[in-house]
């Protein structure tokens, strides 16, 4: 089976906001790039063969919003003969803090693989309408054809909450690929659609954590299956709770 990482983007501290979504929160899920270095050596070790998924890899790691760090991060990658996964929030490329048209085809252009990771990134796709949720994936998917020349094959969803309506809008919009925040190494098939589960790795996740989703130890991922189950609850019974709590945890007002 195949461990799929969620990243974000790599910024030193003090330009946090420098790379995609600003604020406390968002800054949540950044790593400085000495911190994502040590988290590439601690994913080396493990000896696991690291690409992109459909292709035998036992790792992949995937990079969510799409943040003007995207280069960097691709070098970094590149360094060790890995490939990754970019997803795009379409709606801000080429804003500020975001990647470009250049970056993405340039991503694309070195092998690595660019997504869709919506048109506008809700918070809570999952609530969406299947009218909006099938405006998000289309106009995301329509501006990365226009971007790239071709129509991406994958997406990831935005904000972690899924719902059936949410898988069967992006297998209408043509995603031969989807990946959730659920974290769990198993594949399954929804229609024509592959659908990957993936660990997220936050700004404090030690090193070891990530080396332990990707060797696969039951322990750490069992644990972060519990958090993720504790965390749907509580978006499902109060979103407007959750984001509370989410805000003084980050320290927010």
């Amino acid at each position: 089976m195949t461990a799929a990482l969620i990243y974000h983007d790599v910024v030193p501290e003090p330009d946090a906001d420098s790379a995609g979504f600003p604020g406390r929160l968002a800054g949540r899920y950044k790593h400085t790039p000495e911190d994502f270095e040590a988290h590439l050596d601690a994913i080396e070790r493990t000896g696991a063969r690291v690409g992109l998924a459909g292709e035998g890899a036992g790792v992949v790691l995937t990079f969510d919003d799409g943040g003007a760090s995207v280069a960097d991060i691709a070098a970094r990658l590149e360094r060790r003969g890995w490939r990754g996964h970019f997803f795009m929030t379409t709606a801000r490329i080429g804003t500020p803090a975001f990647a470009t048209g250049d970056d993405l085809r340039r991503l694309a252009a070195a092998g690595h693989d660019v997504g869709s990771h919506s048109h506008t990134h809700p918070s809570y796709m999952g609530r969406l309408s299947p009218a909006e949720l099938a405006e998000e994936w289309t106009t995301s998917r329509r501006v990365l054809a226009e971007v790239l020349g071709e129509p991406p094959r994958a997406a990831a969803v935005p904000g972690g909450f899924l719902s059936r309506a949410v898988l069967e809008q992006a297998e209408r919009a043509g995603y031969e690929l989807l990946m959730t925040s659920q974290p769990e190494a198993r594949q399954r098939r929804f229609g024509a659609m592959t659908v990957q589960g993936r660990y997220t790795i936050w700004g404090d996740t030690p090193a070891e954590t990530a080396a332990a989703y990707a060797r696969g130890a039951r322990g750490a991922r069992l644990r972060l299956w519990t958090e993720w189950q504790l965390k749907g609850l509580a978006k499902r019974v109060s979103p407007s709770v959750y984001d509370r709590f989410r805000r003084l945890r980050a320290g927010g007002a």
